[in-house]
């Protein structure tokens, strides 16, 4: 007999428009969901375990779809600047200060801070080529970007050959899958764009780029001028004869075919029509990062336009060289507060479903159905907390995370909770239903 593990709750919330009171989740030895039903059909069988979590909500796990977790240590390092090439250039030289136990701390405190906020499946851009190493044995899912950056053509050929080699190195996981990252238009030749988004392609890898970030880019594309140019040319990156593109980001990659189902976009804060409308006839993803949005006071991003477009539109925290916390619910929250003209169910969506979709898990993941990876995050809610309105609490701030489940396992746990055993189940065996 294939064991199984129950886990139930005051609510599941299977995807952000379903709730079933007093629910449980069956759970299979390979960590996919077998079913979910009410408490009582399911407390039946003998022999299969039943974790109770009590006052709680059962929801998808959360997924960050952009994050830097090796940045993780420069947390209220650059609170000062006057650019964002002056920030950036800042970050450049605290990470060129750091050794090798520099990331690793800061990669190990990000999959810490990560997991105890619920967050299950994370997409990390990686420039150091650490984070795949280091993240290869902990308990979270992730998509390891292996971030490229050459603004020279000369050199693409070489850098295309280095990432191949990388990927011929890494070895997909139960919880690992890989990805490349070329950086951003201002960092990156067309020659190497190009290169990477046919070698994506061929190896049917999601690709990631910083894009749309900021007006200054835009200038930079459309006729090489501005702080780009200066930052460039401080740092004897512009190529003899280089000439702009004289295009808007979004119509320059996909000029140079990297748009794309595969294809991450990630922040996108100045679009206009024109390229909205290219991202949702190529059926690529943007990830927008709302509070690291807000540390660089950017315009009122465009997300509600992008949803009415169609497109997928998922949600990550950045770096913590930009934001506060590494918290999706957090993330969520800051959210709901400054877009009203968002629903809650889309905000909850663009964490869970259309994170797992941006990242290249289609339907397994992002909802709680059978079939599908057990990947689940446990929020504590008030015991008086009706099931009315359920997903405006949450963002309202009903709900800390007490428990964090990946592939079926428990990977974090609040510490004040029942202690978690052999990690497949904790807490209160075969408790009896209210």
């Amino acid at each position: 007999m294939i064991k199984k593990i129950i886990h139930r709750a005051k609510y599941i919330l299977p995807d952000p428009y379903t709730f079933l009171k007093n629910g449980a989740i069956e759970i299979t030895e390979d960590g996919r969901i077998a079913s979910i039903a009410p408490w009582r059909e399911l407390s039946g069988p003998a022999g299969n375990g039943a974790v109770d979590w009590g006052a709680a909500i059962i929801m998808p796990g959360l997924v960050n779809a952009h994050v830097h977790m090796e940045l993780t240590s420069l947390h209220n390092c650059l609170p000062q600047f006057h650019s964002f090439t002056d920030w950036l250039s800042q970050l450049i030289a605290k990470r060129q200060a750091w050794n090798l136990e520099h990331f690793r701390s800061s990669i190990r405190e990000g999959i810490a801070q990560s997991l105890a906020a619920g967050t299950t499946t994370v997409g990390d851009v990686s420039s150091s080529g650490i984070s795949r190493d280091l993240t290869s044995d902990s308990p979270l899912r992730k998509v390891i970007f292996e971030e490229s950056i050459a603004f020279s053509p000369d050199l693409a050929v070489e850098k295309i050959a280095d990432i191949n080699r990388t990927l011929d190195n890494s070895k997909s996981g139960d919880l690992y899958e890989p990805g490349v990252s070329p950086h951003a238009p201002y960092t990156v030749s067309g020659d190497l764009y190009r290169g990477l988004a046919e070698l994506a392609r061929r190896r049917r890898l999601p690709l990631a780029t910083h894009t749309a970030e900021t007006e200054e880019e835009i200038q930079f594309l459309r006729n090489g001028t501005g702080e780009f140019r200066n930052f460039l040319n401080a740092m004897g990156l512009i190529p003899p004869g280089w000439k702009a593109p004289g295009l808007d980001p979004i119509p320059y990659l996909h000029s140079l075919g990297v748009l794309g189902t595969n294809c991450l976009l990630i922040h996108c804060n100045y679009l206009d029509r024109d390229s909205i409308k290219l991202v949702a006839g190529s059926h690529s993803s943007i990830v927008y990062c709302p509070r690291s949005h807000a540390f660089f006071r950017h315009r009122r991003h465009p997300i509600r336009d992008l949803l009415d477009a169609g497109i997928n539109v998922a949600l990550g925290t950045d770096s913590l060289a930009s934001n506060k916390t590494l918290s999706m619910l957090d993330e969520l929250r800051f959210l709901y507060k400054e877009r009203k003209d968002l629903k809650s169910e889309e905000i909850m969506q663009a964490a869970t479903l259309n994170g797992a979709k941006a990242l290249g898990f289609g339907n397994r993941l992002g909802t709680l159905k059978s079939g599908n990876l057990a990947d689940m995050t446990i929020l504590e809610v008030p015991p008086d907390m009706g099931i009315s309105n359920a997903p405006d609490r949450i963002l309202e701030g009903a709900g800390e995370c007490i428990g964090t489940i990946v592939g079926g396992r428990i990977s974090w746990q609040k510490s004040d909770q029942p202690p978690v055993g052999n990690g497949l189940c904790p807490a209160k065996l075969n408790a009896k239903p209210d």
